[in-house]
């Protein structure tokens, strides 16, 4: 399944309600910066619109993260899974920092690339009570 389609079936499905609830907070918490972030860019393009939306996904994209416990949280679950996993394939116990290792080395990078796609996917669902947060009713939505 392409990685959007999963990722509308995951949304549909309640499962990237963490990510919105990670969202809402990272603007709350973020707010002046993500503003700076936008009154920068209008220096640098000078004078050229940067609306508070696409300032909202520049920053996070540059940053990478909205939550860091709430990532690492969420990986150490599906490295569970895959210890869990091991071990029912191997008919016993397996060496849990091993898997860790492994896991880390062939899946994080993707597992990381994910997620991020995950934020901008749930932050276009979302935008609009991101930018009530971000500037109230006022907001400019482009």
């Amino acid at each position: 399944m392409p990685e959007l389609q999963e990722l509308k079936t995951e949304w549909d499905a309640g499962r990237l309600a963490s990510i919105a609830r990670d969202l809402l907070e990272f603007v709350r918490n973020h707010r002046a910066d993500i503003l700076n972030y936008r009154d920068a860019h209008l220096k640098r393009l000078r004078g050229a619109k940067v609306s508070d939306y696409l300032a909202i996904r520049m920053y996070i994209l540059q940053v990478r993260s909205i939550s860091p416990q709430g990532e690492i949280r969420d990986q150490l679950k599906e490295i569970e899974q895959e210890i869990w996993y091991r071990g029912e394939n191997a008919g016993g116990q397996v060496d849990r920092q091993e898997v860790a290792r492994e896991w880390c080395m062939r899946h994080a990078p993707g597992w990381r690339d994910h997620r991020v796609m995950a934020i901008v996917f749930v932050l276009d669902k979302i935008k609009d009570e991101l930018l009530v947060i971000l500037h109230g009713s006022s907001a400019q939505t482009g």
